[in-house]
């Protein structure tokens, strides 16, 4: 493996730090002792716990792992020069300190009344599944995935190798988003729901077959199917976890807002601000803000 440069491992590592003190944390093997203080296995876990995906490939050699050691070392002697330099109480740190500090303060109160709101038993699921008969209705349905390619010649030739039996899904490996190709697990489509060229071939296809290239607005598709259903209805326990995350939600929202109203009914507070003119309506654009970029076309309708 590479050897990632010291100075973004310390980096990442200084980005991935969660305010803890140098030396601090649960007791443990020590795996090293800086200035008396030890740096131990459980200490090193939780740093690892914090990494950026891109840094974590370090860990898996001896090499890396002991080049990553050395980084917290280096970044907690940083840290207590910082500290002794007093950079700390400097007024434009110290502000940035208390913002980080409501920041995690109120992440971690966000969370616990997350948690603690209440789920729903499997009759009170029901009874809403059973008052909505219509939402759990589907039509036909086909799972696919598909590949997108600007050049004709392109998508022939990646039908060609998937037609001589090369695996799609290794293929689908192989596109890439910086030329405008696109590869995508599509899932299950209903019919009426994408561009209809697409649609007519993916629906005309047979349960395995590799099909294309089928031309849209949006360029060359080389679709595969993966199963076809029929229209029908959506049984209790296939929409339970969805009617279970959407109820989850929804108690989530009543929380917080329950947890705000006591909160403001509590406290004494006085708006002195006075907004000036009249109130912008929510779509409406802002003095002097460019329109947002469209978004990226797929092949939904």
């Amino acid at each position: 493996m590479r050897k990632m440069p010291v100075l973004c491992v310390i980096l990442a590592v200084v980005a991935s730090a969660c305010g803890s003190s140098p030396g601090s944390g649960p007791q443990g093997r020590a795996l090293a002792v800086v200035n008396g203080e030890p740096l131990t296995e459980a200490t090193l876990q939780k740093e690892v716990e914090n990494l950026p995906p891109y840094v974590r490939p370090i860990l898996e050699t001896a090499a890396g792992r002991a080049q990553f050691l050395e980084s917290i070392i280096t970044r907690d002697l940083l840290m207590r020069e910082a500290l002794r330099r007093g950079i700390d109480r400097r007024p434009e740190v110290a502000d940035r300190i208390a913002m980080a500090r409501k920041s995690i303060v109120l992440e971690a109160l966000l969370r616990d009344v997350a948690e603690k709101a209440p789920g729903l038993s499997d009759a009170a699921l029901r009874k809403i599944y059973d008052a909505d008969p219509a939402s759990h209705q589907v039509g036909e349905r086909v799972e696919v995935s598909h590949m997108l390619f600007r050049e004709k010649a392109r998508a022939l030739e990646m039908l060609g190798r998937a037609k001589a039996g090369e695996p799609f899904e290794t293929l689908m490996k192989e596109v890439g988003s910086g030329n405008g190709e696109v590869a995508a697990n599509l899932g299950e489509i209903e019919r009426g729901s994408f561009v209809k060229e697409f649609e007519a071939a993916a629906f005309a296809a047979a349960p395995g077959e590799v099909t294309g290239p089928v031309k849209t607005t949006y360029g060359y598709h080389v679709i595969k199917v993966y199963a076809k259903l029929p229209a029908g209805t959506i049984s209790f326990e296939e929409m339970k976890p969805k009617l279970l995350a959407e109820q989850r939600e929804q108690a989530q929202r009543d929380a917080f807002e329950e947890l705000i109203a006591g909160l403001r009914k509590q406290a004494t507070v006085h708006v002195l601000y006075k907004p000036e003119g009249p109130p912008v309506s929510p779509g409406a654009q802002a003095p002097g803000k460019a329109p947002a970029a469209p978004k990226a076309a797929t092949p939904g309708r």
